[in-house]
């Protein structure tokens, strides 16, 4: 059976609504909410570099799955615009946070209309393995900046191709030649994680201390580690005014 992205997201978050429907599937829910938690320490490090402060900005979350970044953004005084490719998370995400906007829609077609201050699309843009489609999707994410804006994205930034069904790693120079014509400063990748979120082979025993992992991890960070081809990165991307 071919890949259909629609199909794939909603079973999963229809099976899973919670951090293992948009990460791990097949590790506990303490593995990934470590996971996350470490993303969610990143982001928060890579916003406050960039001197971005959320409060009072217009923020579209890409692919929302099941809030997670929805409601960092809104606990932090964002105006929050979510917008998904799967129905289930749309149909929970509203009766979840009211206060937000909700948009069903493949972004690799149509983005969701205004400008954004902040357009935040951590752990989606390599699950669009087609190409065309995938450059359509970061065209139309950098115009929803608005000029002075900032594009958050994550992927390795290297030339990996496709390392399963639902993904496709591209090189950071795929993202220069899309966001560059459009006014984009490409800054910092900033490394998620060493050890979590990633294949240990023989030493794949400790997913089952998370804990541990993400002590490892933020240690391993502090050091500068995390730069191979194989951890994913969030890149900080800046439009001019």
């Amino acid at each position: 059976m071919s890949y259909s992205p629609r199909d794939f997201w909603d079973r999963r978050l229809s099976e899973q609504f919670d951090l293992r429907g948009t990460g791990e599937t097949g590790l506990s829910l303490a593995y990934n909410r470590a996971c996350y938690r470490l993303r969610l320490e990143v982001l928060a490090r890579a916003l406050r570099a960039a001197g971005l402060d959320p409060r009072g900005r217009r923020v579209l979350d890409v692919g929302c799955g099941t809030g997670f970044f929805t409601a960092f953004y809104l606990e932090r005084g964002a105006q929050v615009t979510g917008v998904d490719i799967a129905p289930t998370s749309i149909e929970r995400l509203r009766a979840r946070f009211p206060q937000a906007s909700f948009v069903l829609a493949d972004v690799s077609e149509a983005a969701p209309a205004g400008d954004f201050d902040l357009v935040n699309a951590f752990d989606v843009l390599y699950h669009i393995v087609d190409d065309a489609r995938w450059e359509a999707a970061v065209r139309r994410l950098g115009e929803a900046v608005t000029p002075g804006g900032t594009l958050l994205v994550t992927d390795t930034f290297a030339k990996l191709g496709a390392i399963a069904e639902h993904n496709r790693m591209r090189p950071l120079a795929e993202y220069r030649r899309v966001l560059e014509p459009l006014g984009f400063t490409l800054g910092r990748v900033w490394p998620t994680h060493v050890l979590l979120n990633r294949e240990l082979g023989a030493f794949r025993f400790l997913n089952r201390a998370p804990d541990l992992l993400l002590a490892l991890d933020r240690t391993l960070l502090a050091l500068g580690l995390g730069t191979d081809d194989k951890v994913s990165k969030l890149l900080v991307a800046k439009r001019r005014g």
